[in-house]
This record gives structure tokens, C-alpha cells and sequence, in this order.
């Protein structure tokens, strides 16, 4: 086995690590009550929301079994889960299965939705209009 192939195997196993570490995290500390969870700096500074906003309360929620709860603190979050998580697995397997990643395949198009997608919820979600209003 090469040193490039146990790399990859090493980080694989080391992001799922982190990923179950900080899921545990979430589930036993709630944001905004206990444990150590850092303020939205874009928030501090302007105090508008951010896209990220609401993230790891709804995180704690789901975790929780809480899932419509979870979309209230954040819809754009539960819609992006599926879509990591399934890059996530894809490319776990592949490097355990000792195979090469490959590059970006996703088109610019779709790259460039996503950017807008994101930066209209970021717009949408600092309006006094439902169902951003709070």
C-alpha cells in the first residue's frame, strides 16, 4: 500500500470521526445554553443572519428526532444534508475501496445555482416576510 492510499484512508476514517464526535457534542450540549458553541460573527457585526444561522440549533434538534423543528431554524441545512452526505459516502467508499477520487465533476451551472440558491436564502432569511419572519 502507498503512503497517498493510507493518507486518504487515514482522513476518511479521521472526518468520520470528527463527524460522530460532533454529532455526539450536539446531542448532549444545546446550543445557546451549554458547552462551547462560537457566535455568528456576520451576525455580531451587522445583525442581520447569515446562511449558516441556526445551524447547529437545528443540528441539536435532529439529533434529537426534532426534524421539523430543525427546518424552522434552518430549511436551507435539512435541504443540503442528503446531497453532503451522499458526496460524503461516495467518496468514503471509494478510497476504501483503495480507488483513486476523482475531480469536480459537478458543472459550472450547477455550481453557480447553488451560489444563488445560497445568497437568496441568506437575502430571503433577513426579511420580515413568511416564513423568515420572527
Amino acid at each position: 500500500m502507498t503512503t497517498e492510499f493510507m493518507y486518504r484512508r487515514s482522513t476518511v476514517v479521521a472526518i468520520w470521526c470528527l463527524l460522530l464526535a460532533g454529532a455526539a457534542y450536539v446531542f448532549w450540549f444545546e446550543p445557546g445554553r451549554s458547552g462551547f458553541f462560537p457566535a455568528c460573527v456576520f451576525r455580531l457585526l451587522t445583525g442581520f443572519t447569515c446562511p449558516g444561522c441556526g445551524t447547529t440549533r437545528a443540528l441539536h434538534q435532529l439529533v434529537h428526532g426534532h426534524v421539523e423543528t430543525a427546518f424552522m431554524l434552518n430549511p436551507l441545512l435539512l435541504l443540503a444534508i442528503p446531497f453532503l452526505l451522499y458526496a460524503l459516502l461516495r467518496y468514503s467508499l471509494t478510497v476504501m475501496r483503495g480507488h483513486v477520487p476523482r475531480g469536480n465533476t459537478l458543472p459550472a451551472a450547477y455550481i453557480y445555482a447553488i451560489f444563488v440558491v445560497v445568497v437568496s436564502f441568506w437575502i430571503f432569511r433577513n426579511t420580515p416576510f413568511y416564513p423568515f419572519a420572527s
